[in-house]
């Protein structure tokens, strides 16, 4: 058996085995799923059938339905990679941390198999040649625009890089009204709906091929070209999901991170999803994107200077970098900086009583007010002294009128 039997062999076996699956996935199960997968990813990748210099109207019929491989196990391992191996009782944390394990990996493989449709075949410019569409330009703008946004992502942040919420919404919201964007995703819906009903016969078809079934009469008698026309429906329907998954991405996986954190414990790094080569996506990506980064002649990180080196502080043209204190020597430098932390200098010392009492006296502070004394009605001295001082007060109003003082000094 050669190579291309042997892909044809096990995708149907793939096909099969994911139609096949009710209920609850035993983790077993999905392990096995998940290994052919990986299996026949590998093969594709190893057969060559897809090359960067070629466009998709050069890509032979019985090959376009190896191209939603990536699709089809990113939508596998999104529903049953948490739920076969932590059950709904277990650490919520955990869950979660799993969660975001998960949809790291599941977009990875998502985007890989965007950017090999879309950006490297150029479906889209094939699809204009048959029907000029305008939902087909929304699609590619929103794809492009995506692209770049993870690209500096990716450069800025390595394999945690993430397309963020607030990005999505500045390609969903750019340049368009709200009646457009209502208009582009009543398209895009009307859109799907026409896709699912045109690709029902390749699900029957997998179905059939997967049981052995040799009644395949309502099959083959369609010819080539309107079969190749199914299965473009088909991709195109996976471009359109792709979009709509990538974007829930971007909402769950930032929701997570506030809850749980970036850190990933190492043991989730190898829960039951290790040995698959699946942690590579993303270091490959980073290590394409880093390769040729754009040097921004800075550094966003916190710099150390070496205060030993004496160029560090003051110049040679004799302009002072950084702060510094003049010492008579060593010693005294020592002293000064066993004790001072931080600004190299001795600093005036004051007790916490000494600050409150000098904040009081001059304003800073508000002194708590003194309970007022109880009057004695009987204490007829002080009722005289009393009337005697408010007496004196109505007097000095009467002859000073208000704003009556010594105007001339206050002119300015």
């Amino acid at each position: 058996m050669n190579s291309e039997d042997t892909i044809a062999s096990l995708y149907l076996q793939v096909k099969n085995e994911v139609t096949h699956i009710q209920g609850k996935l035993t983790f077993e199960k999905f392990q096995k799923i998940h290994k052919d997968f990986i299996k026949l990813s590998s093969l594709i990748d190893k057969a060559d059938l897809f090359s960067n210099n070629e466009n998709f109207k050069e890509i032979p019929f019985d090959n376009i339905k190896y191209l939603i491989i990536n699709f089809d196990h990113g939508k596998f391992l999104d529903k049953y990679a948490v739920s076969s191996q932590l059950s709904n009782d277990s650490d919520p944390l955990k869950r979660n941390k799993l969660r975001i394990l998960v949809l790291e990996i599941v977009e990875s493989m998502i985007w890989k198999f965007i950017k090999l449709v879309v950006i490297d075949l150029k479906i889209f410019d094939y699809l204009k040649t048959i029907n000029d569409s305008s939902v087909y330009n929304e699609l590619n703008n929103w794809i492009m625009n995506y692209y770049e946004l993870r690209q500096n992502e990716i450069s800025n942040n390595g394999s945690k890089g993430f397309v963020k919420l607030n990005e999505l919404e500045q390609i969903n919201f750019k340049k368009s009204t709200p009646m457009e964007r209502r208009d582009m995703k009543i398209n895009k819906w009307k859109l799907e709906k026409e896709l699912k009903e045109r690709i029902k016969i390749l699900d029957e078809n997998d179905i059939k091929n997967g049981d052995n079934n040799d009644d395949l009469d309502d099959f083959n008698k369609f010819d080539d070209d309107v079969m190749r026309r199914v299965r473009i429906d088909q991709i195109v329907l996976a471009i359109t999901e792709s979009i709509s998954m990538l974007e829930n991405f971007a909402m769950e996986r930032e929701m997570l991170t506030h809850v749980v954190g970036n850190a990933i414990d190492e043991e989730l790094k190898e829960l039951r999803l290790g040995d698959l080569r699946l942690k590579e996506i993303r270091e490959e990506e980073n290590d394409s994107r880093t390769k040729g980064k754009f040097d921004k002649g800075f550094t966003d990180k916190v710099e150390y200077l070496n205060k030993d080196n004496k160029n560090n502080i003051i110049s040679k043209e004799g302009k002072v970098l950084q702060p510094f204190t003049i010492v008579p020597s060593n010693e005294k430098r020592k002293e000064l900086q066993g004790k001072v932390f931080g600004t190299g200098q001795e600093l005036p010392t004051m007790t916490v009583e000494e600050l409150v009492d000098y904040e009081l006296a001059n304003g800073g502070m508000v002194k708590p007010s003194e309970p007022e004394p109880e009057i004695d009605e009987d204490d007829y001295k002080w009722q005289d002294s009393e009337t005697y001082r408010l007496r004196d007060w109505d007097n000095f109003t009467d002859e000073n009128r208000k704003g009556s003082g010594n105007k001339m000094s206050n002119l300015g």
